[in-house]
Parts: structure tokens; C-alpha cells; sequence
């Protein structure tokens, strides 16, 4: 068999796919990036970094970048008839990051693409993928670049990181089952004059029931969504048809001015089961796409990306067993299927149309504010909830005090002064203990989740980890 010519191609070079890019470059992965645009996007889509998201970011070493140019905001209110009802407090969230990250997607792409830069990796803008086949050896990928030259380039593993219209998925020929949403979605990204706090999203049912976004995108932006049941074809909405909303649905007394983008989309709810297809990959929204409520779709690719990456490169650096990659499948898609349906029911909750069930649902609002139920929303929506007990590498065990395996491991300091966050900037596994101030042993997975657990000196569950996935613990010690 000849080298190939590189080790992953990714194709897209969005946040999922820049942030799998550095994952494996900064493994050492031979990994090259290709993107069809010809550059970066100028409209701002994401706007919202989730707290699992940020923590990701923080193992990578990036968080702190991200913080500078960010707007944090803290919660989102629920508005019936002038009053706040309901909510989502992000400061109940179990983490260190409790808010969410507010920042333009192209924004996030900068600092992403500078991180790329520094770990020697580009991105190859205006290339095509047309077409791949693979073998048991390698994926041989057919490129088109700018001046339409096709060129072929053979990779050990390609992953489609290339949005909901994915050319990978399409080559693939696996279903992406769904429907769209019966409305449009109108977004103005522009100023405000007469909001409210700017570190809240502010959500307020008009008379009839329809809902309005008020989202703080930095201290001078604001994201105004607003649902509509019709097809408007895709044309954009005027900068009066956006007042016009924000005074029906609205508390009264807001201006809107100086809007910099108005768009129009419909959104949908699709997903496909193929994660994997022996060498080639599939995620964000190439895999799965929902609604836009609560700021979750680029969150879910990113975390997508870190959960893939450390498994590609220990595979690729033969430490790994193929079949390490099947894991990927096995816990990424119940993360998925769990946030499309915490979207869905968000999309539901703000867009009933019977005045009965409305009624009902602003009856059921006191029962969110309870401080149980507040951190079990925010945990949700930070996708702190997010799991892979049932994972077939998650060893099981019980020890009292300890996480259980498959859950995110806390970012404790560790004896050396460093955070386990901190820690794993290494891209290897970590082995905390007694000396860490645990009550055992802790053994967590690069990707921050906690792959064996075991009392001192009984450590056979971390023993027949590492003897399964054939991996080295990185401990430090």
C-alpha cells in the first residue's frame, strides 16, 4: 500500500470542522482542511457557545481567547403579558462557564482559523469535493478548485463536516430523515433602542400567542427572531415588517435601527443514523440539523468533532483498534437524538397554537422555577447533561464520591497546580487520584468524560480500559 497523501481530510471548515482539524493536528495527525467557499462567511448564524462547549474550547487552550472578544449573557426570561414567567438560568449551571458565550459564528471561525495557523494547518478555500470511493485501505477523493482542475487526493479516513446540505452524506446515499418546521424564520441582526438588560435573551409571547427573540449578540447588536407560520419563499423581511413584529409581539418602546443582515430561512428537524461508513464520517450539521431554539446546533458539531478526535488520532498513530471508532456512533448519537428533542420541545412550548394549551403552559411556568428544576434546565441547555454511560468503552463501577463513568469529569486542580481541563491540552488521557484530593482513582478520556473509575489500589476497571482500548494513560506522575 502507498502513504497516503494525508491522514483525515475534512471537508467544511466551519466551527465543526476547524475544531476537528486542530484536534488532530494537534496530535500530530496529517490533516488537511478543504472548503468550497471561497472564504469566510460574512453572515454571523451561531451566535451562542454553550458552557460544554466552552469547557471543550478550555481543553484545547482557547477559551481564554474566546472570553476577550465574547459577550456573556446569563439567563433567558420568558415574558406573558408584561411579566416575566419563566426561564433558563444559566448561573445554575455546573460549571465554570454558567453563562452563555454570545459571539458572532465568524467571529468564533477567527479565532479558530489563527489556532489552525499556529499548529502549521490552513484552510484550502474554493476547493470541491466532487465525488470519493474508498477501499480497505484508503478514501480517494475526487477535488475541484476555484478554476474548476480536478485533482485526487487519497486520505486514511475522510469525515464530511460540510453542513446540512453535505456533499459527503449525499455521496454516502444514507437517508436524512425529518421534516421541515411548517413557518419561516425572520432574524435581523441590528441595534435596539429601548431593551432591556443586555446580558438576558428576553423572550415575549404577543397577544396571539406568537413569540419574539430578543437575543444580545455584544454590547451594540442585538438578534431579533421571530417564527412565522407561512412560506415566505425565502425572501428576506424589511427593516419596518421587523418593527412591526416587535411592536405587536413586543412589551412596547423598543426602536429598531441600523440593522446589519435580515435574512429569512426555514428550519427543519433531520437527522440520519449513519455516523460512520468504514473510513468516512459524518458531523454537525451534516449529520443532524433542528431548530434554532436554545443555541445548541454548533455546540452539538464541535462537541461532535472532540468527541471524534482524540479517537481518529489514536487510531491513525496505531494505539487504537479500528473498532475504537464505532464508538463514535454509539455516543454521539443519543447526544443528538437528546438535544433535537430538547429543541423540538422548545420549538413547541413557544409555538402552540391552541389558546387551551396555552393557557395550560402558562399555568405549568411557576413549576420551572423551582431551583431543582432551574439547574435541570440549565445543565440542558449548556449540554452539560450529555452522557455516554452506555458507551461500549465506558467501564462500569461505583465508587462513592467519584463521577461514574461516562460522565463528564468536573475540572478539578489537580496536585500540580493544573486544572483537569488544563491537563488534558496534552491530548492524552489523565489518571487522577487520592493525591488530587479524590477518594480513588479517576482515569478521564482526552475528550474530558471519565472512560474507568476504581477505589486505590483496586483498579482493575481502569486496567481493562486500557487493555481494551489499547491507549496510554497520561498521568503526569
Amino acid at each position: 500500500m502507498s502513504t497516503p497523501d494525508c491522514d483525515v481530510l475534512v471537508v467544511g471548515a466551519g466551527p465543526t470542522g476547524l475544531t476537528l482539524a486542530i484536534q488532530l493536528l494537534s496530535r500530530g495527525v496529517r490533516t488537511r482542511l478543504i472548503d468550497q467557499d471561497p472564504g469566510l462567511p460574512k453572515l454571523s448564524r451561531a451566535i451562542g457557545i454553550q458552557p460544554r462547549t466552552m469547557e471543550t474550547f478550555d481543553m484545547m487552550g482557547l477559551a481564554d481567547r474566546l472570553l476577550e472578544i465574547g459577550h456573556r449573557g446569563l439567563r433567558t426570561s420568558v415574558y406573558v403579558g408584561g411579566r416575566r414567567r419563566a426561564g433558563i438560568d444559566l448561573t445554575y449551571a455546573d460549571s465554570e462557564y454558567a453563562f452563555i458565550l454570545h459571539l458572532p459564528q465568524n467571529r468564533t471561525e477567527e479565532v479558530l482559523r489563527s489556532r489552525l495557523d499556529e499548529l502549521g494547518g490552513k484552510v484550502e478555500s474554493g476547493i470541491e469535493l466532487l465525488g470519493f470511493i474508498q477501499d480497505a485501505d484508503a478514501v480517494t477523493a475526487t477535488l475541484s478548485d476555484a478554476e474548476g482542475r480536478e485533482v485526487q487526493v487519497t486520505a486514511s479516513f475522510l469525515v464530511g463536516c460540510d453542513g446540512s446540505h453535505s456533499k459527503v452524506r449525499r455521496v454516502l446515499d444514507v437517508p436524512f430523515e425529518g421534516q421541515p418546521y411548517p413557518f419561516d424564520w425572520l432574524l435581523a441582526d441590528t441595534e435596539l433602542d429601548g431593551v432591556g438588560r443586555n446580558d438576558e435573551v428576553h423572550v415575549y409571547w404577543g397577544p396571539g400567542g406568537q413569540p419574539l427573540g430578543l437575543i444580545p449578540i455584544d454590547g451594540r447588536l442585538w438578534r431579533v427572531s421571530a417564527p412565522m407560520p407561512a412560506d415566505r419563499g425565502g425572501a428576506a423581511p424589511t427593516l419596518e415588517e421587523i418593527q412591526g413584529l416587535v411592536d405587536a409581539r413586543g412589551p412596547g418602546g423598543i426602536a429598531v435601527h441600523d440593522p446589519e443582515t435580515l435574512t429569512c430561512f426555514r428550519c427543519q428537524i433531520r437527522s440520519t443514523d449513519t455516523y460512520r461508513r468504514d473510513r468516512v464520517f459524518l458531523a454537525g450539521d451534516a449529520v443532524h440539523i433542528h431548530a434554532p431554539t436554545g443555541a445548541q446546533g454548533m455546540n452539538l458539531g464541535i462537541n461532535d468533532t472532540a468527541n471524534l478526535g482524540w479517537k481518529l488520532a489514536y487510531v491513525v498513530a496505531g494505539r487504537a483498534p479500528d473498532t475504537l471508532l464505532d464508538t463514535y456512533a454509539a455516543e454521539r448519537r443519543p447526544a443528538a437524538q437528546q438535544v433535537m428533542a430538547f429543541t423540538d420541545t422548545m420549538v413547541r412550548f413557544v409555538l402552540e397554537a391552541s389558546p387551551l394549551k396555552r393557557t395550560l403552559r402558562r399555568a405549568m411556568m411557576p413549576l420551572l422555577r423551582t431551583p431543582r428544576m432551574k439547574r435541570r434546565l440549565a445543565n440542558r441547555m449548556a449540554q452539560l447533561a450529555i452522557a455516554y454511560p452506555d458507551s461500549p468503552i465506558s467501564q462500569p463501577g461505583r465508587v462513592r464520591g467519584l463521577p461514574t463513568p461516562g460522565a463528564r469529569m468536573p475540572n478539578i486542580r489537580l496536585h500540580d497546580g493544573r486544572t483537569m481541563n488544563e491537563a488534558l491540552r496534552d491530548g492524552e488521557h489523565v489518571l487522577a487520584g487520592p493525591e488530587d484530593g479524590l477518594p480513588g482513582r479517576v482515569l478521564v478520556r482526552p475528550d474530558g468524560y471519565v472512560a474507568a473509575i476504581g477505589r486505590d489500589g483496586h483498579r482493575s476497571a481502569i486496567d481493562d480500559y486500557l487493555q481494551t482500548a489499547r491507549a496510554l494513560a497520561h498521568s503526569g506522575r
